[in-house]
């Protein structure tokens, strides 16, 4: 089969012969297997058409297809349908048959898609500029839909694809003996398994989203190179560093590595020495922010990755607001990818490079918005300075006065410093002071007062101040006053904490070498014009979720305590 063929049956109508096969399947077959026998009843049904009975049929399958298990499942599938493949041969033409056997897809809903959609497919292909002598692997293969796309827009033939799930491999294996492509699928875990012997020099890591570091650990436990890079790994790290790290071992260098993951990886704390690791090794090429709602079964936007070598900055793509919108998805057509990679390639409004420098005075997040474009603000945005009653600076003192101040007496007096937040949060353990002078009345923070570093990185938390406390705060911290009958503070807090409320505060800020804002750029951050209810419904998830964590960390405290002790009294 040509590409142009391929194009073209992809606008033949096959939906009534798709539900005539579901009918079939609605009582005998379990849902999680209605695709792979959809596919395997019009691949029959359509070699049917060419073949003059049933053993001729079967033998052209098992030459052509060569895989025992993919074979083994169309004999259970003919011996069961033998009769109704018969039929669909003779009712459908030869044309619907081929495109229902390639295209059809899950009907399953939030079920993470078997292959990648055409629009992320093609801007892959681009970004790892594949031509026919290299050699391609696809992790995490799917249904092959990325290895023929790649092999009929570069004309490679050098085609790998790995796929631990057996459904997933029975119609791959079904497909590319329907185009006639040479790809070689290979049932096994894209990490623990190496595959350098391969050779392959561009790779494709497409894996599920969601999946959580303790399901994966034990696979990369077993895969000795990749187990370096999670050796003194925080627990909360993001998965899909996993999956894009173990791509890159996997490519043969010098070689391309393109792989898609959430956003969340590209800017969580718990990430943060990984990011550091691959930037300081200049393995990170590029980092395109994709918009929202490209797979079916997430409304998560997407970040794409290019890892090559000797890299000295990073291209920085923003390109979530550039898709066509569909009924059920948004789509990246060929226009939307070809402004895509004109933006990699070139300095545009939505792209700039970054220096290793720059990434590392923002503790090596590789969030696009973090970096570029003049629009600071979000849709429907309300300015914090209209949500404020006074925005406040902490108290310029010196060294020596505070040394003459700082006790370690227990005192209703204490001093709030950068290093007491961490993490959205104010050290429960203040220093103390014996006493706060009058002229440093003013700088004191009031319970509910929103925090603020004056500095890059910046920080955020929310004051709690008991009764006959009192706090003075230090000159690199802003303290916010809210009106709380315009805003929830809690929401606030939750939206600066996060990587768009963070990304303001960033490109609002001003320096070469340390960037600070001032109080009158802090007043331009906008704000989400959420209805109240749903702010209050955010601002009491976080603190049961912030109540979770200080007891899990009091547990752990406890359990460090008596494995520290475990001895005690033996020897």
């Amino acid at each position: 089969m040509d590409k142009q063929t391929y194009n073209t049956l992809k606008s033949e109508d096959f939906r009534e012969l798709e539900w005539h096969i579901l009918e079939l399947l609605r009582s005998g077959v379990r849902r999680e297997e209605h695709l792979s026998f959809v596919v395997a009843i019009t691949a029959m049904a359509l070699v049917s058409k060419e073949t003059s009975d049933r053993t001729s049929m079967m033998n052209y399958l098992e030459n052509s297809i060569g895989d025992e298990t993919t074979i083994t499942f169309l004999k259970k599938v003919e011996k069961e349908f033998n009769v109704q493949i018969k039929e669909i041969s003779d009712k459908y033409e030869k044309d619907t048959l081929k495109a229902a056997t390639l295209f059809t897809e899950s009907r399953r809903p939030y079920e993470a898609d078997n292959s990648t959609p055409e629009g992320i497919s093609e801007l892959a292909i681009a970004l790892l500029n594949i031509n026919e002598n290299d050699v391609i692997l696809d992790l995490g293969s799917g249904v092959n839909s990325f290895l023929i796309q790649a092999a009929f827009e570069s004309g490679n033939r050098n085609l790998y694809g790995v796929e631990v799930n057996t459904s997933n491999v029975i119609i791959a294996n079904i497909r590319r003996c329907i185009v006639g492509l040479p790809i070689n699928t290979i049932q096994g875990n894209v990490i623990s398994q190496g595959l350098t012997y391969l050779s392959a020099n561009k790779v494709l890591s497409n894996h599920s989203l969601g999946v959580r570091l303790s399901e994966l650990q034990k696979y990369a436990d077993k895969n000795p190179e990749l187990k370096k890079y999670f050796k003194n790994a925080k627990r909360t790290v993001t998965a899909d560093w996993v999956f894009n790290i173990a791509a890159f071992l996997n490519t043969k260098q010098p070689g391309r590595t393109v792989v898609l993951m959430t956003n969340a990886g590209t800017w969580n704390k718990a990430d943060e020495n990984i990011r550091k690791r691959l930037l300081e090794e200049g393995t990170v090429e590029g980092v395109i922010q994709l918009p929202e709602r490209l797979l079916s079964y997430t409304m998560a936007p997407l970040t794409m990755i290019v890892f090559s070598q000797n890299n000295k900055t990073v291209k920085m793509v923003d390109a979530s607001k550039i898709y066509t919108e569909k009924r059920r998805q948004n789509e990246l057509e060929p226009t939307n990818v070809e402004k895509i990679i004109k933006a990699y390639h070139e300095d545009t409004e939505i792209s700039k490079k970054v220096t290793i420098a720059e990434l590392a005075e923002q503790e090596y997040i590789l969030n696009p918005q973090r970096y570029i474009g003049p629009d600071i603000g979000i849709e429907n945005g309300i300015l914090l300075g209209d949500l404020c009653l006074s925005i406040n600076r902490g108290a310029m003192i010196s060294s020596d006065v505070l040394d003459e101040l700082v006790t370690t007496d227990e005192t209703n007096y204490h001093y709030l410093m950068l290093q007491n937040i961490s993490e959205g949060a104010i050290d429960p353990s203040l220093p103390n002071l014996i006493k706060i002078e009058n002229k440093y009345q003013k700088h004191c923070i009031n319970n509910k007062n929103l925090i603020i570093s004056k500095i890059s990185p910046f920080k955020v938390a929310m004051a709690h101040v008991k009764e006959n406390e009192s706090i003075v705060a230090n000159g690199n911290l802003y303290f916010i006053e809210l009106d709380e009958n315009k805003v929830n503070p809690i929401f606030v807090q939750v939206f600066l904490l996060s990587e768009t409320g963070m990304a303001q505060l960033n490109r609002l800020a001003k320096g070469s070498l340390v960037k600070n804002i001032s109080i009158q750029d802090l007043k331009k951050i906008q704000i989400p014009d959420l209805p109240r209810v749903e702010q209050d419904r955010i601002a009491v998830e976080y603190e049961n979720l912030s109540d979770e964590l200080t007891i899990l960390q009091k547990q752990m405290d406890i359990v460090r305590d008596k494995k520290a002790n475990i001895l005690e009294g033996v020897i």
